[in-house]
């Protein structure tokens, strides 16, 4: 599908897009490591930093849309469809200080991907609690 470039254009703006970081992460296995308990932990790594469209969702939004919901403190990001692995697979999100749920941490629809129409997504991320 094509890009439009009046919205590739908007996606890098500085004025209305949002530095998003996005933390991935390895293993890491200490000396007591046990292949049959896997007490590993996980390492994060420096921030992979994208710019996206961000906007706040409210409660009654939640609610009467098709996430099902009602929370507070949850965002609404609209990026590039390149990025979504990244959603997929990071340990940590972090968007203007605060610590958003990750895709699979979730539990019960707490991250959501849709894929929208010329190359983009929407991420549903809910602040962690």
């Amino acid at each position: 599908m094509r890009n439009i470039r009046a919205i590739t254009n908007l996606l890098r703006n500085k004025e209305f897009t949002t530095k998003i970081a996005i933390y991935m992460s390895t293993k890491t296995y200490g000396d007591d490591y046990s292949p049959y308990e896997e007490n590993f932990s996980y390492s994060n790594l420096n921030p992979l930093t994208i710019k996206g469209f961000v906007s706040q969702l409210s409660p009654t939004a939640l609610v009467w849309r098709q996430y099902g919901l009602k929370e507070q403190g949850s965002l609404e990001v609209i990026c590039e469809s390149r990025y979504k692995n990244w959603f997929k697979n990071c340990n940590k999100v972090v968007v203007n200080g605060d610590e958003y749920e990750v895709f699979h941490e979730a539990v019960g629809d707490r991250a959501i991907i849709t894929d929208r129409p010329y190359n983009l997504i929407r991420v549903i991320l809910f602040q962690k609690t």
